[in-house]
């Protein structure tokens, strides 16, 4: 387990260390659930954005790079660079939506 100090208002550390205890898990929890709802609408809507792409080309990305001409016209070119950056947003949205759900226990 990871020790994590936090410093807080001295009138803090005067609260009945239960009542404490149950302020911080209730702040964090209220913070994750807040969270994991933005980075769950930011998932969606990189999901969103890599099936625009899905659809124009009728590719993966993975495939839609590797066949990716060099002397491509300027439109593709800017397209991966467009979709693999939804495709990065995506994987750290996902991620940090794991570890959220992990802290509010709901794997």
């Amino acid at each position: 387990m990871t020790k994590i100090e936090l410093t807080l208002p001295d009138r803090f550390s005067k609260i009945d260390p239960e009542l404490r205890d149950r302020l911080l898990a209730g702040a964090i929890r209220e913070i994750a659930s807040a969270q994991l709802k933005e980075k769950e609408e930011e998932k969606e809507e990189a999901k969103k954005n890599i099936l625009k792409f899905e659809r124009t080309y009728h590719k993966s990305f993975e495939e839609f790079e590797k066949k990716l001409p060099v002397d491509a016209d300027y439109k593709p070119h800017e397209d991966v660079v467009e979709w693999s950056f939804w495709n990065d947003v995506y994987k750290q949205a996902q991620q940090l939506i794991d570890d959220l759900r992990f802290v509010l226990g709901k794997n």
